[in-house]
């Protein structure tokens, strides 16, 4: 694990604020460099995007596995407790197509701005390239 993974507190004033953590700065910047290297995608689903979405997916695993592992446990939970989509209809409820870690779908929308990951087609697409964000177990 990281020595400088905790953040310290930051006082100015009477307001604290709390510290980036130096391994999330340098990841940062590392994910900065990897996205002007593959030529500033706009989309990742495109085959530029698809690398650099493998590594923002690899650097949230390895920045945060506890979440990481959280995460995956409720994703195969909901899975295997989702209504067909009979009882949903009956029940009113909604289904997830797709799910994002926060950390992950933050750094999506700073490196792709202009895409919206939360748009149907676009969830039905990203659950295609990147089955670890699959929620429903039919789209």
């Amino acid at each position: 694990m990281y020595n400088n993974f905790m953040p310290g507190v930051i006082k100015i004033g009477k307001e604290e604020y709390e510290e980036v953590p130096e391994i999330s700065s340098i990841t940062s910047k590392w994910l900065v460099v990897a996205w002007e290297g593959l030529g500033k995608p706009e989309s990742p689903l495109s085959e530029s995007g698809e690398k650099l979405m493998a590594m923002i997916i690899g650097a949230w695993e390895e920045l945060y596995p506890k979440d990481a592992k959280m995460w995956n446990e409720a994703r195969k939970e909901y899975k295997l407790n989702e209504m067909s989509l009979t009882e949903q209809v009956h029940q009113h409820t909604g289904r997830s197509l797709a799910s994002y870690p926060y950390e992950v779908f933050h750094m999506m929308k700073r490196m792709f701005p202009n895409f919206k990951a939360t748009e149907r087609q676009n969830c039905l697409k990203m659950v295609a390239k990147f089955p670890m964000f699959r929620m429903a177990n039919k789209a």
